[in-house]
């Protein structure tokens, strides 16, 4: 499943996410920005699993948040939405994981999470659980190596992302959603760096993977030359799949 980063500052909320979109044995099927943001009120989401559900449920919460002009109101909204979902059973044959990154009216940078199926490692599915420190979803180097590679409580994530993601991606890993399968190299396409400040949002692309759609992901292959990109609030995906 995806790699990504979300991290609240007493400012902003940072999110790292690659863009690679692949089948669940690995193939990949597009790349695309992951990184959803809200053009009505400070609110991103990124998530991870079936593209179609991701895409379902990310337009449902920016529809909450255009109806309320609010993310306190649209996080409330989707906490009593999530309850619903369950019991009709949407999303019962393409899990996903949710996260939001948002500047609150009341609380400022939050991050939150929710999935839409049972694993072991994590809280109750189909529950927005709230992550005051940070969510993130991967595989992380011991803690010596990160703070060697500029990992800080209060350090961008631009000085440490590109270490932590090309160290995932050298690495096959297994897909929660389906613990059975084989393990695969899932993190590819690009890094695109997100950030949410009261004033508007910015995205950079902080490194760019030579990956090739119909193959599996060759960590091997190193980056290109970094591009860099500024983000309006628009999106665009240019495959389906599993991210």
């Amino acid at each position: 499943m995806t790699g990504y980063i979300l991290k609240p500052y007493f400012d902003r909320v940072e999110i790292l996410s690659d863009g690679a979109n692949y089948l669940p044995d690995g193939t990949v099927t597009g790349f695309r920005e992951k990184v959803m943001t809200s053009p009505v009120v400070r609110l991103a989401v990124v998530g991870s699993g079936s593209v179609p559900v991701i895409d379902v449920l990310t337009d449902m919460i920016f529809v909450a948040a255009k109806a309320t002009k609010s993310v306190d109101d649209t996080l409330a909204i989707l906490a009593s939405a999530l309850s619903v979902i369950k019991a009709e059973g949407f999303a019962g044959d393409g899990p996903a994981r949710m996260a939001i990154g948002a500047i609150s009216e009341t609380r400022g940078p939050v991050t939150l999470f929710f999935s839409t199926f049972d694993d072991a490692d994590e809280p109750a599915a189909f529950e927005l659980h709230d992550r005051p420190h940070g969510f993130g979803q991967g595989e992380y180097p011991p803690p010596e190596e990160m703070v060697a590679a500029g990992w800080g409580h209060s350090a961008p994530l631009a000085d440490y992302g590109a270490f932590l993601f090309e160290y995932m991606r050298a690495r096959k890993r297994p897909n929660p959603a389906y613990p059975e399968a084989e393990p695969i190299y899932s993190i590819g396409g690009h890094l695109d760096l997100t950030v949410l400040r009261e004033d508007g949002c910015e995205r950079r692309r902080l490194l760019t993977w030579p990956d090739v759609i119909g193959q599996e992901i060759d960590p091997t292959q190193p980056p290109e030359d970094p591009v860099i990109t500024h983000s309006d609030g628009s999106t665009f995906s240019d495959g389906s799949g599993y991210a």
